[in-house]
């Protein structure tokens, strides 16, 4: 046996009997996955032709991740915050936390309520005494996988584009609120697929419960995910100009705009499909078809200084916002095409007619 690293040994494929190879498997990983004699595995050949060698033990279940972190007195309580989201996001199923000496400051603790309430899906606290907090991910994958997460986040961000819209076009004050109200639950999906592909790129077991082939994928969902979080980002700021305008558009120049919000959200439909359903031909056609914002953009401009739109500084804001909708719907896109490019290879197309 050669040890090159910590994690990885070189042992020698042998031959025993009339056509049986055979290769053992090191001790320690036996004794951290707490098998014995007789114990059966699975092997399973990967997409790029490894094997990963995954136990199957009746009745066995996984040891929570567990993890302690230390609160400074001086920590503001944005400081615990981002602490809590980045062990979160590191894949951490019990989270300890607890100051070096002495109890926890009241402003800690509500900063941590805060940030599981409105950030992270499936999460609660489930011990909060004065010298520590303990917080435990409740939610399994198989409860809310990675494609269901994406599309409720495609969903409330496209509703949200809506009724931005909606509360622009009739200075709709309460609507606009209600908009930037709801980005909050566009951003815990995102930290909780950011949180699933993280824990996919180090477990070939997670990767597969998920629908990926391989770790590349979860480049694109992470794009995906962050993309559609900005939409979401574009939908609020576009009520927050909704509740500064002082006059309704002009019905021309606003059917205009409806134009543009329209294109916009059916290239970002299109682009999650693509990507959810591995479709390169459509997701192609997205992309050609997002490049068509600009036109439209300088149509809204043309129409609104023939119609001497008041409040055009906020109105124009709008308008990068539903273009930057589209631009985020060609960057899923695009990377909807780099996943499944193979879909138009001569190999590919060839297997297919057999």
């Amino acid at each position: 046996m050669l040890t090159e690293s910590d994690h990885r040994e070189v042992r020698k494929v042998q031959f025993t009997g009339r056509s049986t190879y055979i290769l053992s498997l090191p001790k320690r990983w036996i004794e951290e996955m707490h098998l014995d004699a007789g114990d059966q595995v699975a092997l399973i050949q990967e997409h790029d032709n490894s094997l990963s060698i995954v136990p199957i033990i009746s009745g066995m279940r996984e040891s929570l991740n567990e993890v302690t972190a230390i609160i400074l007195p001086n920590d503001s309580s944005n400081m615990v915050k981002r602490k809590v989201v980045s062990l979160y996001l590191a894949g951490y199923d019990i989270i300890h936390l607890k100051l070096k000496s002495g109890r926890i400051n009241p402003v800690h603790r509500d900063g941590v309520r805060e940030v599981v309430r409105r950030n992270l899906v499936g999460t609660e606290m489930i011990a909060d005494a004065s010298y520590n907090i303990t917080l435990q991910v409740l939610l399994s994958m198989p409860e809310l996988s990675v494609n269901t997460a994406i599309r409720r986040m495609y969903l409330i961000a496209s509703s949200m584009h809506k009724d931005a819209m909606s509360a622009v076009a009739e200075l709709n004050y309460e609507l606009a609120k209600e908009v930037i109200k709801s980005d909050d639950e566009v951003d815990r999906f995102s930290l909780y697929v950011l949180r699933n592909l993280v824990m996919a790129t180090k477990n070939g077991r997670v990767l597969r419960e998920m629908g990926l082939k391989n770790p590349s994928e979860c480049l694109s969902y992470r794009v995906a995910a962050k993309s559609i979080e900005r939409v979401a980002d574009h939908a609020s700021s576009i009520a927050d100009q909704a509740m500064k305008l002082k006059e309704k558009i002009p019905e021309k120049s606003l059917q205009k705009i409806d134009k543009m919000s329209h294109l916009a959200l059916t290239v970002l439909g299109d682009s999650v499909e693509a990507l959810l359903r591995r479709d390169y031909q459509l997701a192609d056609k997205t992309v050609d078809n997002a490049e068509n914002i600009l036109t439209l953009e300088d149509d809204v401009m043309t129409a609104m200084e023939k119609d001497r739109v008041h409040d055009l500084g906020n109105i124009k804001l709008a308008l990068e916002d539903i273009r930057r909708t589209a631009e985020y719907a060609s960057d899923i896109a695009e990377v909807a095409m780099n996943d499944t490019i193979d879909e138009v290879t001569e190999k590919h197309i060839a297997n297919r007619r057999k």
